[in-house]
């Protein structure tokens, strides 16, 4: 749809581009790359759990829930 009307907009200038062309080489590249992505390890789970870790030791979960009393407090007055 887009390239439909990309075509139609630029239709006097770009004449001699075969769209489907373009969109076949557009897709071939998505795939390529796909191998990249699924060849990859998953460190983010572990990243969460060194992340998740850090939130509880410094005392940020506690800070969270402490402002989320705070602001439901203050919600009540002021409502």
């Amino acid at each position: 749809m887009i390239v439909n009307l990309i075509a139609e907009i630029t239709a006097g200038l770009t004449s001699s581009i075969n769209w489907n062309d373009v969109v076949h080489v557009l897709v071939l590249k998505s795939h390529l790359n796909s191998t990249v992505i699924l060849g990859q390890s998953y460190d983010i789970f572990t990243n969460f759990q060194k992340a998740w870790k850090n939130f509880v030791d410094t005392g940020q979960i506690g800070a969270f829930f402490i402002g989320i009393f705070v602001g439901w407090f203050f919600k009540g007055i002021f409502r």
